[in-house]
């Protein structure tokens, strides 16, 4: 026979009259309403019916919102971040319980036509969809997210927030409801013992226990629902959890007295109300620890203002910072943060740019001078031409940085889960096998059921679970704020084990600024070498490059247009012309095109060699000095421990010379990219743990062999994308602070690994052997996963770069 009174889909109690009888399969179903009718229908259409089964919710039914299409693709319009592989949205989902719903959702919105990409971030409740603007509109995104129950909501800031107050304020007046309502239980507890020990006539002792009962059901029914709900769903499907400890405690507790009401036993609500009352209060403090956990990327998101005023048709319009493309011009007035990335258009002014730089000092910027989003506008009014979108702003790509680093897994976590996993089972074999010794030694009293009840409180799960992702949390974070993007916990915990760095030379150790300080023309004349060389350089980006460029427009050369120039990384470039192939480049790189190079008297300078066809026309000597920072951030990686190496594609004495003053004992030279990523494979091969740091194109395959790669800032974006830690400040301090961070972010991961498995070996005998009364055990469980929290938070006050 159908069951009639709960709803399949949402859970809920079905009111009278409002009952929604569907077949599906064969199967009688019954729904509280036609959405939720229609939400089963979907789910289970798309072949996803194992959602019913496998989702664990604390409450029934669906958010405000739910089945409603609100969203228009106009009204959605300025919240869509366009690009040329695509678009992407982001939105807030309401209703989200479970990992099933999750899955549910990615699943849903992933089939639909155009969606490329789905992915929803269970923490934050907020969904990433990746589509194709011409075949997937915004508004049809929604409506399915909707149609199956769940309430999107365009992302911002701000509605995030209202969702982390909503999740604060239902946990309060639980907290709240469940505190007020203990301490009145403890007056009738108190006047119970007192009767226990003096005595108390029959009367009053059951008016007592009937007002204990009274008082401590809504704090165990309403403040201990979440886990009621929680331990019910773990059964169901055989998944036994946190919830489930919890609860059989709570309701053992509470169905022991109330069963000795009737019987004239002595109560133990007070016991039962006290458990639920320390653990509310203990995930209080972890959701104020999770929030401070996670501050760093909400200061990130709070550098850029949610409005920009937008300048058009001599008029001037308050738009949504999402809303501006590039092209757009804005004002900026005094006082006001820069929305987005672009180039004074008009008007000169002081920036504020330490979110960017670091620097405290404000900096002059001119027409013509680019700007980034979320540095500070001090002076002047200003108008700015926007270059890039939101999302691809700087503060937007180190926000989608931070978040995917949070999202990632350190390795060491999955001995904690799979500990996890097996723990509760455990416990639960511990609490049964406490209350048979107790029994068997004591009788039928209420010691056995103290005892076992003490076991099951004081057993902590969570600061197993805990231990590794608070300390990642926190120390990207608290590393981002400091111009340290770390791409995951992953990735923090190789760095906190690497026993080699090698170092790039050119714009890595060097200011990656060459000057050409001697030609050493042919018989061709030292114009006609430079003119030559700068018409091949015209079309590369490489720092040599840009000096070959200064010195011939020093001259008044004015090099031809760089089309038709090959790049050979790590060897030089080519461009065909009428007059025969330009080449220019190391020696070997002429070399094996058949060309003659003579020897040269040149021992540390950069040599770049110039020939046109079979004719070599002579070499420019090039000089780079050192980064201001260079040598004592190496002395400070050195004070670290590892072995350190300088790789560079020049020439060996050239490579000499910067590691004798930066202090480097070994140097390779004249390495091509495929040469530096052999030897990082090659140092792996033998056991060591590699820190490769580089800037541009020719560090790219050795920054993706090595354990961690690092790009610095000003590198080109094929090493910012192919690095797992980027720098994005201008400092190579940065790199022994990510370095000391990432072993106190390693360390403090030990130190709550040990504290979660030490408290549980010395906490649960202590409860088995009757040592510990249950309040005090859900105080210790309580306080056990604040200890966790609050030594990771540490990481937030580690010491500033420099």
């Amino acid at each position: 026979m159908t069951d009639t009174s709960v709803c399949v889909h949402c859970r809920l109690p079905i009111p009278p009259g409002d009952l929604v009888l569907d077949t599906v399969d064969g199967t009688e179903l019954a729904f509280c309403c036609h959405g939720c009718a229609g939400a089963y229908r979907i789910i289970t259409g798309a072949g996803l019916g194992a959602f019913y089964r496998q989702r664990t919710w604390d409450e029934a039914g669906t958010p405000d919102g739910a089945f409603a299409e609100i969203y228009s693709d106009e009204y959605l319009e300025p919240f869509v971040h366009r690009g040329d592989d695509g678009a992407e949205l982001s939105v807030l989902v309401d209703g989200i319980r479970c990992a099933s719903c999750v899955w549910v959702i990615e699943k849903i919105a992933g089939d639909l036509p155009g969606v490329r990409d789905v992915r929803v971030n269970f923490a934050t409740h907020r969904a990433r969809v990746r589509f194709d603007p011409e075949s997937a509109a915004p508004s049809a995104i929604f409506a399915a997210i909707a149609r199956i129950g769940y309430a999107p909501r365009p992302y911002s800031p701000g509605a995030a927030d209202q969702v982390a107050a909503a999740e604060r304020r239902s946990l309060l007046l639980r907290f709240g409801t469940a505190a007020f309502l203990s301490m009145q239980l403890m007056v009738y507890s108190l006047g119970l013992y007192a009767g226990y020990f003096q005595g108390m006539d029959p009367g009053t002792h059951r008016l007592l226990q009937y007002l204990a009962w009274l008082v401590a059901t809504p704090v165990v029914l309403y403040g201990g629902s979440p886990f009621l709900s929680g331990a019910w769903r773990s059964l169901r499907n055989r998944s036994p959890n946190m919830d489930l400890l919890i609860a059989l405690g709570v309701l053992s507790a509470y169905g022991t007295s109330v069963f000795a009401v009737f019987t004239g036993g002595e109560v133990y609500f007070d016991t039962a109300a006290m458990i639920v009352t320390l653990i509310l209060t203990g995930r209080l403090f972890e959701m104020t620890a999770r929030r401070r956990a996670a501050s760093g990327i909400d200061r990130l998101l709070r550098l850029v203002p949610e409005l920009a005023h937008r300048v058009r048709d001599g008029g001037m319009i308050e738009v949504a910072t999402s809303a501006l493309e590039p092209g757009d011009t804005i004002e900026v007035r005094p006082g006001e943060r820069f929305p987005a990335d672009g180039v004074l258009a008009g008007g000169a002014t002081e920036v504020d740019e330490s979110a960017v730089s670091g620097e405290p000092g404000p900096v002059y910027r001119g027409p013509g001078e680019p700007v980034n989003s979320g540095t500070l506008n001090l002076t002047t009014a200003v108008t700015v031409q926007v270059t890039a979108t939101a999302a691809g702003s700087f503060v937007g790509r180190i926000t989608r940085l931070v978040e995917e680093a949070q999202a990632r897994q350190a390795p060491i976590q999955r001995l904690a889960d799979r500990v996890a996993g097996l723990f509760v089972p455990l416990v639960v074999a511990v609490a049964g096998g406490t209350w048979v010794f107790w029994f068997l030694r004591e009788g039928a009293g209420s010691a056995p059921l103290l005892h076992a009840v003490a076991v099951l409180v004081v057993a902590c799960p969570c600061a197993l679970g805990l231990a590794t992702p608070t300390a990642v949390l926190v120390a990207t974070g608290a590393a981002a704020r400091r111009g340290v993007l770390f791409r995951g916990g992953d990735v923090l915990e190789a760095l906190g084990r690497v026993d080699l760095v090698m170092f790039d030379k050119t714009g890595t150790l060097t200011a990656g600024q060459p000057q050409v300080v001697r030609l050493l023309p042919t018989t061709a004349g030292a114009t006609q070498l430079l003119q030559a060389a700068a018409g091949a350089e015209a079309g590369s980006g490489h720092p040599l490059a840009a000096a070959v460029l200064r010195a011939a427009g020093d001259q008044g050369i004015v090099p031809v247009s760089g089309e038709g120039a090959v790049t050979h990384p790590g060897r030089g470039v080519e461009r065909v012309t009428p007059a025969g192939t330009l080449r220019v480049g190391s020696r070997a790189f002429l070399e094996d095109a058949g060309i003659s190079v003579p020897a040269t008297d040149n021992q540390e300078l950069t040599e770049a060699h110039v020939a046109r066809g079979a004719e070599y026309l002579g070499a420019l000597l090039l000089a780079d000095s050192t980064r201001t920072d260079a040598r004592s951030a190496v002395a400070a990686v050195a004070a670290l421990g590892p072995e350190m190496v300088l790789l560079t594609g020049d020439r060996d004495a050239a490579g000499r010379r910067v590691a004798l003053e930066l202090g480097i004992g070994t140097v390779l030279a004249e390495q091509t990219p495929e040469d530096k990523a052999a030897f990082v494979r090659q140092a792996q091969a033998s056991g060591r743990r590699v820190l490769m740091v580089g800037d541009g194109i020719n560090d790219a395959p050795a920054l993706a062999a090595a354990s961690v790669g690092c790009a610095v800032a000003g590198g080109t974006d094929i090493a910012l994308e192919t690095s797992d830690l980027a720098l994005t400040r201008p400092h190579l301090d940065r790199i022994p602070f990510a370095m000391g961070l990432a072993r106190r972010t390693l360390g403090v991961v030990h130190q709550n690994l040990f504290w979660a498995f030490a408290y549980n070996l010395l906490a649960i005998p202590l409860a088995a052997a009757g040592q510990l009364a249950p309040v005090y055990a859900a105080a210790a469980m309580a306080a056990s996963s604040v200890c966790v929290l609050a030594n990771s938070l540490r990481l937030a006050r580690t010491r500033r770069a420099p």
